[in-house]
């Protein structure tokens, strides 16, 4: 899946280390390392022609924000799942995002609006050009923007971690048994009406439909680990 946004910063004003942990992580999210994989420091120094303590410092940001584990004495490792934790994680990202939603809802103006329905609009022109994963990208944006206009710099933070772990299980989805078109077409027209719902204000339903995404999302991913 293509990228976006960065995560650490801009080119112009990033560290090394951060310029190489956005490195690492566009290959993550590319599929270029995946979860379960060992990240081995001294042959990601020789790809990146950078020193070891690069590296090393580039792996602790990229295990802050949740895309890495480091195991005593074994070593640095893409992040994996296990079903428990895929549950835990998803029932933390419903109670979590729901809270950003309440209080997007309560300050958002029509401009915060129209960006959350521009890029489900985005989402639904990448699935009618056959461009799933592109479509798949542009959910993960929306679900970042309500971190963002909740307004709550923690909550973000927060959100954003949780996201970067339901990326890494996006992923492991799209390499076993990818959405199809229809499982698309669906998904969207729920983001349509959830866009909807918060234009007019109707709280309660908006987060019951949130949560129900979410909850629909985990349920079809707990297939592939049965």
């Amino acid at each position: 899946m293509p990228s976006v946004r960065r995560e650490y910063g801009s080119e112009a004003g990033a560290t090394r280390a951060e310029t190489v942990a956005e490195q690492i992580r566009q290959a993550i999210r590319a599929g270029a390392y995946v979860s379960g994989q060992r990240l081995l420091e001294l042959t990601l120094a020789a790809k990146l022609n950078v020193s070891q303590n690069t590296i090393r410092d580039a792996l602790r940001l990229l295990e802050t924000a949740g895309w890495v584990v480091k195991h005593a004495r074994h070593g640095v490792y893409v992040r994996s799942f296990t079903r428990d934790e895929i549950i835990e994680l998803y029932a933390l990202w419903q109670a979590v995002e729901s809270l950003a939603l309440r209080w997007v809802m309560k300050t958002a103006n029509r401009k915060d609006l129209s960006q959350l329905s521009r890029i489900i609009q985005t989402a639904r022109k990448d699935m009618l050009e056959g461009e799933l994963e592109e479509s798949s990208e542009a959910i993960f944006d929306f679900h970042s923007l309500i971190g963002q206009l909740s307004g709550k710099a923690q909550t973000t933070e927060i959100l954003q971690s949780l996201h970067n772990r339901i990326y890494l299980l996006e992923i492991v989805r799209q390499m076993r048994t990818p959405r199809s078109l229809h499982s698309h077409e669906e998904r969207l027209l729920l983001y349509e009406k959830l866009v909807s719902l918060m234009e007019v204000s109707h709280f309660d339903e908006a987060r019951s439909l949130l949560e129900f995404l979410i909850q629909t999302d985990c349920d079809s991913l707990l297939t592939l680990f049965d």
